[in-house]
């Protein structure tokens, strides 16, 4: 048995997003009875994981699949990925059913096609197809699937905790993990960069909020609390955490210089020596900017709910992005200089970032000469530092190394995850695939 063709795996795709894995910060919203059709089709589509790897349920609905060999010298290898999907918004927006895995032009179409069920679906095939020919790693293989990756439970523990303390409960310690992040990208001049995430920055939100009297918007006297409030967001917002370069971060850069025409390359070449001009940079690209420190976004806002009332409790939210350095204490502890008397802050989710991995790594390198084999010497190998964040933070305890690459080739006709009409290219599917069966083999 080898890769199975496009279509297979665009059927099986499409049979995974018709199952509506949608998580919600309230577990008692989520129907888990949808997790519970995509583990039966799980079993359905691949009896040979299910034959060969012992399954432990773990928490509400997370899936934590373990093959342990006689002999052993290596470190363990897991893979993961996430069941659970984002709502779709406004139905009307969509073009087609979200969730019915619709084959059209080429494209697999739904909710969760490009986060993450192409991920799950990519790491599942290449398990299957290799045990279905017999292979057996000579290590332990850990494959861990999520259940609340979109999401901060309120009232539970992460699905991803849950799987991670089941492992340490075992004095599991994971050499290599791999999740997504990262993918191949064509760049101009038709070269491959392969971009390897290494990192993430912590997501954290807060809330800055003010408490007063209320009452009729007649007599508003010196103010108000949403007044108070909206002076603290614009405080904030003329203060921003100041740039520095972490080594990820540079390294990024470094890998990504000839890639870019003068004078660009040479400050990326070497950022540290061009610092001040890479911070002008910075000023008009949003994506650098997010790259050089802690970035604070004002997303959502209340007060009254109507013209006339003046707003007895005000309060905005904040999405912070923490890079490594900083923490929730320390950014809680600044962003508190800037609120004026009466408003005060409280930290709602989210925990310190966790260290970088290196791409002085035998895993990197590994990866890299797996892709090279594939694709040429002239392919690109980028490590980065991932704006987002996954599952993986709560792994680092317990994990030496975390890549954040899925072996998927990535071009335009991607339908971006979390926007409406997402879809993934069927001839997209198979590359990732050979490249979790190369890994798995080499490993």
């Amino acid at each position: 048995m080898t890769v199975p063709t496009k279509e297979i795996l665009a059927d099986h795709l499409s049979q995974m997003i018709q199952m509506k894995t949608v998580s919600n910060s309230d577990v008692n919203k989520v129907d888990w009875s949808e997790f519970e059709k995509l583990h039966k089709l799980f079993e359905t589509l691949y009896p040979h994981v299910y034959e060969v790897m012992e399954v432990d349920r773990v928490g509400r609905a997370g899936l934590q699949f373990h093959y342990h060999p006689k002999e052993t010298a290596k470190k363990p290898l897991l893979l993961m990925s996430h069941q659970d999907v984002v709502e779709i918004g406004d139905r009307s927006q969509w073009s087609h059913d979200p969730f019915s895995g619709l084959l059209l032009d080429g494209s697999v179409y739904g909710r969760g096609t490009t986060d993450c069920k192409h991920l799950v679906l990519s790491e599942l095939e290449a398990l299957e197809s290799l045990f279905a020919e017999g292979f057996r790693p000579d290590y332990d293989l850990y494959l861990s699937l999520g259940y609340s990756e979109e999401v901060y439970l309120e009232n539970d523990v992460d699905g991803a905790q849950r799987l991670v303390d089941h492992l340490a409960e075992k004095g599991v310690h994971i050499g290599t993990i791999l999740d997504e992040g990262g993918g191949l990208f064509p760049e101009a001049g038709g070269r491959l960069a392969a971009h390897i995430g290494l990192g993430e920055k912590a997501a954290v939100n807060y809330e800055i909020y003010c408490d007063r009297k209320g009452g009729h918007s007649s007599k508003p006297g010196n103010g108000t609390a949403l007044g108070a409030v909206a002076k603290a967001v614009v405080a904030i917002e003329a203060h921003p955490f100041p740039y520095r370069l972490t080594p990820l971060v540079e390294a990024q850069l470094a890998a990504t210089a000839p890639l870019k025409e003068e004078p660009v390359r040479s400050i990326y070449a070497d950022p540290k020596g061009h610092f001040e001009a890479l911070c002008t940079l910075a000023q008009e690209d949003p994506a650098l900017d997010a790259m050089l420190h802690t970035t604070v976004a004002f997303t959502m806002a209340q007060a009254s709910t109507q013209p006339n009332v003046l707003p007895s409790h005000a309060a905005v939210g904040l999405s912070v992005r923490i890079l490594q350095g900083d923490t929730v204490e320390s950014v809680e502890r600044r962003l508190q200089g800037f609120l004026p008397e009466g408003v005060k802050i409280r930290h709602i989710s989210g925990k310190d970032p966790v260290p970088a991995s290196t791409p002085d790594s035998d895993s990197y390198r590994l990866l890299t000469k797996i892709l090279h084999a594939v694709y040429g010497n002239e392919l690109l190998a980028i490590p980065f530092l991932m704006l987002g964040a996954t599952d993986t933070r709560y792994y680092k305890p317990i994990t030496d190394t975390v890549l954040l690459f899925t072996g998927h080739v990535h071009d335009n006709r991607w339908g971006a995850a979390h926007q409406v009409n997402e879809h993934i290219p069927v001839d997209a599917l198979p590359a990732s695939v050979e490249f979790f069966r190369s890994f798995l083999l080499a490993y």
